[in-house]
């Protein structure tokens, strides 16, 4: 009689995770889409795709024009261009924070943001790189964000720029940092 009701009760277990595995496989797909609905609808809920870029990149209100943009595989990256000598480092701070602001805080998609700031010379018909940064989503804080933003026309603190990865050409140091 012990092996009978051990062999009912093996039998009725296995009956019972047949039907009851797939539901609850069911309830955690659901949870999980639910759970991606909210955060891609929240304050960080744009989908970055080369359909909606140029559109996207035009509402950031920079006073830098953008040079170049590019978008592949969650890396954004952009160029922004400096003509002349009437800009202070403080302007080019702030626009290199509000384009981290938008890759980081308004998208849900971008991962990366490949940021370079470079001067252009019309009369010789050259580009010449200021400023570059590699702005990672994990790494971003509201702290360093705050940082940049207020920086001011002093040079870059070394937490802003490893948290950024902040790298300054030579030129922007003699012509905006230690003229």
């Amino acid at each position: 009689m012990n092996r009978s009701w051990l062999i009912g009760t093996a039998m009725l277990l296995s009956a019972a995770t047949t039907l009851l595995l797939p539901q609850l496989a069911g309830n955690v797909l659901t949870a999980q889409s639910n759970y991606n609905a909210v955060q891609t609808i929240g304050p960080g809920g744009l989908v970055l795709e080369n359909d909606n870029l140029v559109d996207a990149l035009s509402e950031i209100p920079l006073s830098l024009m953008i040079d170049k943009a590019g978008w592949e595989n969650g890396v954004l990256s952009l160029d922004l261009k400096v003509n002349g000598d009437v800009h202070e480092p403080q302007e080019l701070y702030r626009n290199m924070a509000l384009a981290i602001g938008f890759a980081i805080q308004e998208t849900a998609n971008v991962d990366q943001l490949l940021l370079r700031v470079v001067a252009e010379d019309q009369w010789l018909d050259t580009r010449r790189l200021l400023l570059a940064g590699d702005i990672r989503r994990s790494e971003w804080t509201p702290l360093l964000q705050e940082g940049l933003q207020n920086a001011g026309n002093s040079p870059l603190p070394d937490s802003l720029k490893n948290g950024f990865r902040i790298s300054e050409s030579e030129l922007w140091k003699k012509q905006f940092i230690y003229p």
